[in-house]
């Protein structure tokens, strides 16, 4: 059996120190934490890694990175480029709305019994907008966030509203294959009905973190 490597802790701690600025500066696509949350892990991180070179210590010293000061502890609810994300998913939520698909199914979707809508995913189309707008007037900025493109939305709306044509058109037959493919982001609205009664300033702080 190969013998394993032992962890160039020096490496690490640049990476840790390089992932913490970048999530600050930008951000990260974590759907369902801060990025404040994601920036006090990389700084448990670079805590762990800089002890372990404590540990080790060799005949030339430490390298240049142990000198640079741990990051501070930052606000667990910090969201990077939160105005960027609020201009994007009011431009989402837009884009929702005047679509031609989304409207189908939101006029017609009644004429269609519940379990034929299950499998064309009606209630996960409508449920797309619904959760948006209530992340909007909550800011809950995680929410808004998982829509800064609306092209994967739209998508799911062409395809419904395929489907609900199919029926109207064929009867209940049209609709007996197999159902739409899954969303790419599976769970996804089962997060938002959580977000809907979130408090967007809930506390972060009780997470334990784990390197």
């Amino acid at each position: 059996m190969p013998r394993k490597q032992p962890t160039d802790h020096a490496a690490a701690l640049e990476k840790a120190f390089a992932r913490w600025d970048d999530i600050r500066e930008n951000g990260c696509d974590d759907p369902f934490w801060p990025d404040g949350v994601n920036m006090n892990l990389c700084r448990n991180h670079v805590i762990y890694h800089r002890m372990q070179l404590e540990e080790t210590p060799t005949l030339f010293g430490f390298p240049e990175i142990y000198n640079r000061p741990v990051p501070p502890e930052v606000d667990p609810k910090y969201v990077a480029r939160a105005d960027e994300i609020r201009a994007a998913a009011r431009a989402s939520l837009e884009a929702y709305r005047a679509d031609p698909d989304y409207q189908f199914i939101l006029t017609r979707h009644d004429e269609i019994p519940p379990k034929a809508r299950d499998k064309m995913l009606v209630g996960y189309a409508m449920n797309t907008v619904i959760g948006l707008e209530n992340a909007i007037a909550k800011d809950v900025l995680v929410s808004m966030r998982r829509h800064g493109q609306p092209d994967s939305a739209l998508k799911t709306f062409k395809n419904c509203a395929g489907q609900m044509r199919d029926f109207f058109s064929g009867g209940m037959d049209s609709v007996a294959g197999p159902a739409l493919d899954e969303p790419e982001d599976e769970g996804f609205n089962e997060e938002l009905d959580e977000d809907f009664d979130e408090d967007p300033e809930q506390e972060f702080s009780g997470m334990t973190m784990k390197m």
